[in-house]
């Protein structure tokens, strides 16, 4: 199976002197153009990064970087709606399922029968994995791969996220994901700081 897929591809950079972007734009091109895989398959062909500086007091910035978005998605974490879930009893595969379930009823009008299908909420909502909760304490595990590497079995942490449209977005943290680290709850996980 083959299939064409256009990204755009935001990272958030600090510090980086202007007399070295140049020299930085042209190690992530060939970094993306020799090594990088996109959705399971490989990279064939990318256009030369472009930096562009935001500040997210300047709108007119906000405004432009979006237009160069577009057209587009964006996938944003709605954990929102799975703590507002859980917070009611509800176990998080229940969930889940409840906001990504269609929910069919019909109403009766003029001997009519008139069927709606709606879901719980409004968006392009879908199940996202966004990191590994550890199920073992750190060590060793027999005959692993690699000896040095302390050992842990983890599972798949999953919450949901909403493809949303860059025009929407009204600061730059609400499409960056960020890696942390939990160590008393053992979460590993890319999160966004809104």
């Amino acid at each position: 199976a083959r299939i064409h897929l256009n990204v755009s591809l935001v990272i958030e950079l600090e510090g980086l002197q202007k007399i070295d972007e140049e020299r930085f734009i042209e190690r992530v091109y060939h970094h993306l153009l020799g090594r990088m895989k996109m959705a399971g398959g490989d990279i064939l062909s990318c256009k030369k990064p472009t930096l562009h500086r935001l500040n997210d007091e300047e709108e007119k910035q906000l405004i432009s970087f979006r237009k160069k978005l577009m057209p587009s998605y964006a996938i944003v974490e709605r954990k929102d709606l799975m703590l507002e879930a859980m917070e009611s009893g509800v176990d998080a595969v229940e969930a889940i399922l409840d906001y990504l379930s269609l929910h069919h009823n019909c109403t009766k009008e003029d001997e009519k029968v008139v069927w709606k299908s709606e879901r719980k909420v409004s968006g392009w909502l879908v199940p996202i994995a966004v990191g590994f909760q550890g199920i073992s304490p750190i060590g060793k595990a027999r005959n692993q791969r690699d000896a040095e590497t302390p050992h842990r079995f983890a599972e798949s942490v999953v919450t949901l996220g909403e493809f949303k449209m860059p025009y929407k977005i009204t600061s730059i943290d609400e499409i960056l994901w960020r890696y942390s680290y939990d160590e008393e709850n053992s979460l590993y996980l890319c999160e966004q700081n809104k």
